[in-house]
């Protein structure tokens, strides 16, 4: 019954590795500068040995994020730092009482719409194609507005695991690596 070769061994099988890869992504990205790195290595070990059967997993997600590392760094320092700014702003904005205020909450909230939109696909994006970080940018710009449906999609789904996790903490072990496998799925049918 719980052979690996049954039907239940093969879910069981499946659901571990999925695990193990959310795992390594939580472990990898608590220093927060490197969970950039940790989201290419995580989505390539998920894509290529989860999906795929090809390869190692761990063998996989750290090769991935050696070689990825130089890279993704100062992409994700980026990242956090137009977030830290956006999210100021619009905690002032949403604080402030005034007729202007709820013309520029919108601004912001489209703007990081698509500061957001633009941030799933660039560290996948990374993982396969070997580019500067001014066309990968450019690269998942033009795939946010090119998917737009399905971006909206995914940061519904991604917000979704974000309160997820914050109403329950301990899902913090789960979630990611489910949301990863899942998200494998339109990322393969986009990069193809």
């Amino acid at each position: 019954m719980f052979q690996n070769d049954s039907a239940i061994g093969r879910v069981l099988n499946l659901l571990t590795e999925i695990l193990y890869v959310g795992i390594l992504w939580v472990v990898t990205s608590l220093p927060i500068v490197t969970a950039g790195t940790a989201a290419v290595a995580a989505y390539y070990a998920m894509s290529k040995s989860v999906r795929h059967k090809t390869g190692y997993i761990s063998k996989e997600f750290w090769r991935s994020f050696r070689m990825n590392l130089k890279q993704a760094l100062p992409l994700t320092i980026f990242i956090l730092m137009i977030l830290a700014v956006l999210g100021i702003d619009i905690w002032y904005v949403w604080t402030n009482d005034s007729k202007t205020n709820s013309s520029i909450f919108m601004i912001l909230l489209l703007i990081l719409f698509l500061f957001a939109g633009m941030t799933i696909y660039l560290f996948p994006l990374l993982s396969r194609f070997v580019t500067g970080n001014l066309n990968l940018l450019r690269m998942s710009f033009v795939v946010m507005f090119k998917f737009l449906p399905l971006t909206v999609l995914i940061l519904l789904v991604t917000a979704a695991v974000g309160v997820g996790i914050y109403l329950m903490p301990w899902s913090v072990f789960i979630l990611p690596g489910i949301y990863l496998y899942g998200f494998t799925f339109p990322m393969e049918w986009i990069m193809k």
